[in-house]
């Protein structure tokens, strides 16, 4: 019984958030034009609001938080984060010469945030939506980790409704392959390098 009204209690707050976050946006872009790094910076507060709520609410595990994890697993973790970070490069690389299209090379991404920002707001990122939104949903969908993935990455690839709906694709594909191997490893540090690669070199490559 406590462990229904747990889990009720989290996914209320994360559908209030959710809602909130989108009715926000939309007044918003109606009354004024906002940069979207502004939406970023945006999703970070209300991330960080998350952890407050769910640590007050939840008894938390840091240990399955993957913020600090056994050496092994943190190990495991960055080894499959760089391997799939080489076949998401190799891939671009392939396809920008099997379509004739010249190599180029820029130092910002979308936004304008230069690449030195980048490196903290990738991980940060990947530390709220990995250590908080999914774990959030973990321990309100006991036993069912594919669910709350899969509910984890809709909301965050919601949350990046102002980029469109490309973007909101690629969130949804990076967010369900970052989230499948967090619960593989149980450490957030692998997706954060995989969420790096993923949001920086494209728009740095030209696409």
């Amino acid at each position: 019984m406590e462990n229904t009204r747990l889990g009720t209690r989290i996914l209320s707050y994360l559908f209030v958030l959710l809602t909130g976050y989108l009715l926000l946006w939309q007044w918003l872009d109606a009354q004024i034009k906002l940069p979207t790094y502004f939406y970023g910076r945006l999703i970070e507060v209300l991330g960080f609001f998350t952890f407050i709520v769910l640590a007050l609410s939840a008894p938390l595990r840091f240990e399955k938080m993957g913020i600090v994890s056994p050496l092994d697993h943190t190990v495991e973790s960055l080894t499959w984060g760089a391997l799939l970070s080489s076949l998401f490069l190799a891939a671009l690389l392939a396809f920008r010469l099997l379509t004739g299209l010249p190599l180029t090379f820029f130092w910002h991404i979308q936004g304008d945030i230069s690449r030195l920002t980048y490196f903290l707001v990738a991980p940060l990122q990947e530390i709220l939506s990995k250590s908080v939104l999914l774990y959030g949903l973990e321990l309100a969908l006991t036993n069912r980790p594919r669910t709350a993935n899969l509910l984890a990455a809709l909301s965050f690839a919601a949350l990046h409704v102002v980029y469109g709906i490309g973007m909101m694709l690629a969130a949804l594909a990076l967010s369900l392959v970052t989230g499948a191997l967090f619960q593989k490893t149980r450490s957030v540090w692998g997706g954060a390098l995989l969420h790096f690669v993923c949001g920086f070199f494209p728009t740095c490559l030209g696409f």
